[in-house]
């Protein structure tokens, strides 16, 4: 089968094997082997259930000498001897081939499942998050690994012996197979009426797996808003309802689970009733031989066992059978809106250098997005957008500008089916772009949003991802032809984008340049004007047609917006590239050859600046709102002269002078050591604690147990009955063969087979009960520790620092992958393989104690090898945990790898889908499995299989030597025989499950791994030191610098100055020179490398981290919401609170109008990301979360950037209000929305070079000044 595309589309087969059609001819060679072997393994039992038969009628024949049982025994104990060892070898070769054969396959499945995520619209979106890709690629498709891996194998396993068992059975002796084999369609019927039972409870778990998946994404990808409004246990909580629904679903499965196992624990014991009643008949009747109905009793025992044996693999391929419906569906939907589909008009020749026609013209163009069909986004638009021209989009959020934006870029369309909701059309060079070959058009088009996404690669990397679908498209593989000349040019263009868009200066100074590596997402240690010139670079690297910038210069400061602009400019009148500008900034629109402004969906003005201006209507009421910065003095003018495109300004050499207070200052140590010189004393003075050293993992897990001890115990005790009734079954037996030897009273032989089959009954209604105990209550327990241990995960995780998320290995992909599938690991094992373990534990020591009990001499000899098989079993899981771990981690970055790019979807979209999957590939082949740990548990796994049968040959040799000198009689030499048997089966059960247990033990080692890790900026547990019921505010920066790991220079140098309480205190400066330093270490994301923050004279590391930030509110430049209500949201866990103080601090962000206009006001769901709301909306709805908590000290970094002029100046009104009696500390561009500042700092490479207040920097005419000039 084809496995180098992706899709499947004339697939029509069942959903287990589509995973398969992915498999290639090596695959197949793999899975070949691995079906031989497993089937001669599966031969086993069935032939040594022959050898039993042939050794039970020489002991019980009437006529057999000594010296004859003996050669027959021998000749037995042989082939038992030559089947051990065949097992040994098709046992290690059929898990090794199908485990790596399963691996390759689904490598395959989950990059074409990549593939095609990337691929879909933006419909596709609205319901499925990155979270839920991360988890579908990590632990959907592991599940799928497993089940078309080593399950499949257990599985032929497992139908080979029950199909070789009943040829055995009906060829040696039809009719009385005949009657038992009766039971086994009861047994078919039943599973499958089960099985329809969990499919109906399966489609819902999977759906709420993905939006939990989705939600711990969010939470994860946003932890410096979770943690600095203390929103940890709130969300937390939040997450738990979705697994508590998981829950409860659950329940329906462990029914399922219950009554499988009672399904075939009942049939088993009821093969053996029915076998001996019916079989004594025929002894009596037809004269059957013994040894004919043992083989036949064995065969049909082996044939139910087998049946019994594969059970948990049967659920965990009916599982994979729900996820792969999933997978497929979604691998083979087929976008509305295709990027992949070939068809389509190209305008122009991409790689032509000549000038083309771009003319945009937007006609009669409504649109209501398909979430939300009643209400119109655009009402009838209609504009020009002249080629080579700039051409503005103003208006207040929500109006409709970044709609515009989308459905030029194509991520909806107008669509008929929704009748006069949305019509229209959009033209490129008087074609409708609909008509247009999709990759192509969005080839012609840069974007620079206002909230860029990054990707976890060199800065070179995310530059040059803006080559692709270009002429300069940059190969993939180092062996193409021209690669170095090619790499030398993309260089030269990467380092001329960077320079035109400002950003060539801190990239220079980064440790390796270029080359330095940046974590991906809106997370790092970036700026956010840092990360907005870098989206700027991969946008003009490309030499669009078009440029689009969605509020793209937003995070910049003017003089840097000013010089990017220019750059854009000159660019623009080179190439003769159409630019289009959404802006609230109207500073920066003012060039603008031509200037739309809308409101409420529709165009309510266009034209030049001064045209707008001169008419008096909207714009102009745009840009009153917008008030400009104060003059110098009443009387002199500034000059503002135009700002050149360059890269490096020198800073002044201004000194500050600031006094600081009398506090001794820590020697230049870490942050990490000054943190733990601060714990030592404490604990030294007794004001803290010190955290035990944490138990060991075997204690923490049973300590887990207990916490569910009810269902745990339960379970238990049911799986010890189950595994009691074995010995008791082969002691019975050994009764049963004792009957069958009465040769001279048929009546006799009648009546005590007919009593030893009632005992038999009796002990199949004991299972019915205990195995429906057993396989309901672990299962229930599994879900219950399933969810304890992602609550454990997450709740620690939200713990850590955040440095701690800064590593490119803890990307909020990979740990949300992580925690689902690691605690699955856990919860599967607990809930279906540890039944079998337990029962198999509990058959082997109680055939152990039953052996001993009837001839220990027998038994101890007969289990001479078990430690050596013990050891093995040892070695076995140890190796596969290995194997396990080494397959893990690539997973869970392949995962992070999937949720960046889907999360960063509209970037992807822009012809880097095949970029994406190129480095997915090249990733991917980077992956280092270690196989040998796989080859070393496959043969500890075959070993274990043969030492059943060897185990069997040592009892047939040594028990008829003890036999011949009447050491022991022939129903104990029965009963023991049956007792190392079963104990040896179930030894080599235990084999079965150790792949699953591997996975167990490495999946709850990583929780507590999280777990036990103690964060480096320490949450310290206070026992007398003075909680802090009111704070006045009064925050000092002693000789503080704060170092980021991945960059030489420092941050923040050496910076001392004094916050007074209560005041209003501004930074500004050029983006990157360490503003939003400032702010993250008053939050403590950061603790300062060297120097000491004093908050009202108490150092901040010796308070509580929770109680310190609950004093704190911070509004972010990134606007980050979560699935759930704008209630939700607004709250985001702060009680106790009313409506009123909601509807209030709604109002003061002016978004209060905005949610009550919604059907559900604050009970509206605000969707994945409020990925339906403008940004000024979002950024409203996050600016009302900080008023509502009324904090003592309030942060704004960039608080009002997303906002228009109107829409700002309300919520700049508001923010003043709410700043009196409070500190609050701002960070911002727009110094208009600063000029009132008590304080004002001017920040430029990690040291302030002016400080004052408005007026007073005026008057220095210093570099508060220039940036003053650069906004005129």
């Amino acid at each position: 089968m084809r496995s180098g595309n992706s899709r499947r589309p004339n697939y029509k087969g069942p959903a287990f094997f589509y995973a398969l059609t992915y498999a290639d001819r090596t695959d197949w060679l793999l899975y070949s082997i691995g079906v031989v072997a497993a089937m001669l393994s599966g031969t086993g039992f069935p032939i040594l259930d022959l050898a039993y038969g042939y050794w039970t009628s020489a002991l019980v024949a009437p006529d057999m000498t000594p010296s004859s049982l003996q050669g027959t025994t021998n000749t037995m104990a042989g082939i038992c001897l030559g089947i051990g060892f065949l097992q040994f070898i098709t046992g290690a070769t059929f898990l090794s081939c199908f485990t790596i054969a399963s691996g390759r396959t689904t490598d395959r499945l989950r990059r074409a499942y990549l593939d095609s995520v990337l691929h879909q619209d933006a419909e596709f979106f609205e319901r499925v998050g990155p979270g839920e890709v991360g988890t579908r690629m990590i632990k959907d498709v592991g599940i799928i690994k497993a089940a078309t891996g080593e399950k499949l194998g257990f599985m032929i396993w497992g139908f080979t012996t029950l199909l070789v068992a009943l040829i055995m059975a009906f060829s040696r002796a039809a009719q009385l197979a005949g009657v038992v084999f009766g039971v086994v369609p009861l047994a078919f019927i039943l599973f499958v009426s089960v099985g329809y039972l969990a499919a109906k409870a399966e489609s819902r778990l999977m759906d709420i797996e993905g939006q939990s998946g989705t939600l711990l994404e969010q939470i994860l990808g946003s932890i410096r808003v979770v943690q600095s409004f203390a929103a940890e246990t709130f969300l937390v909580k939040k997450y738990d309802q979705y697994l508590a629904q998981l829950q409860r679903l659950g329940k329906w499965r462990s029914i399922v689970r219950g009554l499988e196992l009672s399904i075939s624990y009942c049939v088993l014991n009821l093969t053996y009733s029915v076998a001996f009643w019916y079989g004594s008949q025929l002894i009596v009747r037809d004269n059957l031989q013994v040894g004919l109905m043992f083989t036949v009793f064995w065969n049909m025992f082996n044939a139910i066992f087998a049946i019994s044996n594969i059970l948990p693999h049967i659920s965990a391929i009916r599982d994979s059978v729900h996820i792969s419906a999933r997978i497929c569906a979604e691998i083979e939907r087929v976008p509305v809106i295709d990027v992949r589909n070939p068809g389509g008009t190209k305008l122009w020749d991409s790689q032509s250098g000549e000038k083309a026609n771009v003319e945009i013209e937007v006609k009669n163009l409504t649109f209501s997005y398909p979430s939300r069909p009643d209400h119109r986004t655009l009402d009838n638009v209609s504009f020009v957008l002249e080629v080579g021209k700039v051409t503005a989009l103003v208006g207040a959020s929500g109006s409709g500008k970044s709609t515009i934006a989308s459905l030029l870029l194509r991520y909806y369309d107008p669509s008929p089916s929704n009748g006069e909701k949305s019509t229209g059309h959009i033209l490129l060079a008087g074609h409708d772009i609909r008509d247009l070959n999709l990759s192509w058009l969005r080839s012609q088009i840069g974007i620079i949003a206002q909230d860029p996404q990054l990707f976890t690669a060199s800065i070179f990397d995310n530059v040059a991802y803006g080559l692709s679908g270009t002429p300069w498209e940059l190969p993939t593989s180092e062996s193409e032809p021209n690669y170095a000349e090619r790499l030398a040019d993309a260089k030269v263009r990467v380092e001329r984008a960077l320079k035109q868009a400002q950003a060539w200066d801190f990239v220079c100074k980064l440790p390796e340049g270029m080359d330095t590596r940046i974590k991906g997402g809106r997370t790092g240690v970036l700026s956010g004007g840092q990360r907005q010139r870098i989206a700027a670079a991969r946008a003009l690297v490309r030499k669009p047609r078009i440029l689009l910038l969605d509020e793209g210069t937003s995070a910049l400061d003017a003089e840097t917006e000013q010089r990017l602009m220019a750059a854009i400019h000159e660019e623009q009148t080179r190439s003769g590239m159409t630019t289009i500008l959404i802006a609230h900034r109207l500073s920066s629109i003012q060039n603008a050859d031509r200037i739309i402004a809308m409101a409420n969906g529709r165009v309510a003005e266009q034209g030049t600046y001064n045209e707008l201006i001169e008419l008096g209507g909207v714009f102009n009421a745009l840009v009153k709102h917008q008030t400009s910065v104060a003059p110098l003095n009443p009387t002199s003018e500034i000059t503002v002269a135009p700002v050149p495109v360059r890269q490096e300004e020198p800073a002044r050499n201004t000194a500050v002078k600031f006094s600081t207070p009398q506090f001794p200052l820590y020697r230049p140590i870490s942050a990490v050591s000054i943190t733990q010189t601060i714990v030592d004393d404490s604990v030294e003075r007794g004001l803290l604690i010190r955290d035990p050293k944490p138990p060991s993992l075997k204690l923490r897990f049973f300590s887990l147990l207990g916490q569910y001890g009810v269902w745990i115990l339960a379970g238990i005790i049911g799986s010890i009955c189950i595994g009691a009734s074995f010995p008791i079954a082969a002691w019975l037996v050994g009764f049963v063969v004792e009957t069958m030897s009465i040769h001279d009273d048929d009546n006799r032989l009648l009546r005590e087979a007919r009593n030893w089959s009632m005992w038999f009954l009796v002990l199949s209604v004991v299972n019915i009960v205990s195995s429906f105990v057993a396989g309901f209550s672990l299962s229930m327990g599994g879900d219950r520790i399933d969810r304890r241990l992602r609550l454990t995960a997450l709740s620690s995780l939200l713990r850590q620092e955040i440095g701690f998320f800064d590593q490119e290995e803890n990307a909020s992909g990979s740990l949300t992958a992580g925690i689902a599938s690691q605690a699955g690991h856990v919860s599967a094992a607990i809930g279906l393989v540890w039944q079998q373990l337990i029962t198999s534990s509990g058959n082997f020591i109680g055939a152990f104690t039953l052996g001993v009990v009837l001839s220990w001499k027998l038994t101890l000899a007969s289990y001479a090898p078990v430690p050596i098989i013990l050891l093995t079993a040892y070695f076995n899981i140890t190796f596969l945990e290995k194997y396990e771990h080494s397959v893990q981690k690539p997973l869970e970055d392949a995962s992070a790898f999937a949720s960046e790019n889907v999360d960063a979807i509209k970037a992807t979209a822009l012809g880097r889908e095949s970029i994406v999957m190129e480095n997915f590939d090249k990733s991917s082949a980077q992956k280092i499995t270690k196989t040998k740990y796989l080859w070393g548990g496959a043969l500890g796994f075959g070993f274990g299989l043969g030492s059943i049968l060897i185990l069997s040959s040592i009892v047939m040799w040594w028990g008829v030597e003890l036999y011949l000198t009447q050491r022991i009689g022939l129903s104990n030499l029965y009963a023991t025989f049956e007792a190392v048997f079963i104990g040896a089966v179930a030894a080599g059960r235990l084999f079965t499950y150790v792949p699953d247990m591997a996975r167990m033990i490495q999946g709850f080692r990583a929780i507590c791994t999280w777990e036990d890790r103690k964060p480096e900026v320490a949450s310290l547990i206070a026992t007398n030191a003075p909680v802090l019921d009111k704070i006045q505010g009064t925050i000092i920066f002693n000789s503080c610098t704060l170092k980021y790991a991945s960059r030489p220079k420092p941050a923040i140098d050496d910076l001392s100055l004094t916050i007074p309480a209560g005041k209003s205190v501004a930074f500004c400066g050029p983006s990157g020179g360490g503003k939003s330093s400032i702010i993250s270490m008053i939050s403590r994301f950061y603790d300062p490398n060297m120097g000491t923050i004093f908050l009202d004279g108490r150092d901040i590391r010796t308070i509580p981290l929770e109680e310190y930030r609950s004093h704190i509110s911070l509004v972010a430049q990134d606007a980050v919401l979560y699935e759930g209500t704008f209630r939700d949201n607004v709250t985001l866990g702060y009680t106790p609170i009313t409506q009123q103080e909601i509807e209030r601090a709604c109002r003061d962000a002016n978004i209060l109008e905005f949610i009550q206009s919604l059907p559900q006001g604050f009970d509206t769901p605000v969707g994945f990301k409020g990925s339906q709301m403008s940004g000024g909306q979002r950024q409203r709805v996050c600016i009302a979360r900080a008023l509502l908590r009324n904090p003592s000290i309030l942060l704004l970094d960039e608080a009002t950037s997303a906002l228009d002029a109107e829409s700002e100046r309300s919520v700049q009104v508001a923010l003043e209000q709410a700043s009196k009696g409070r500190t609050t500390i701002s960070i911002a561009h727009r110094l208009s929305t600063i000029q009132n500042a008590d304080i004002i700092h001017v920040v430029e490479d990690g040291r302030i070079v002016e400080s004052g207040n408005h007026s007073e920097l005026l008057a220095l005419d210093g570099r508060y000044v220039d940036l003053v000039k650069s906004q005129l």
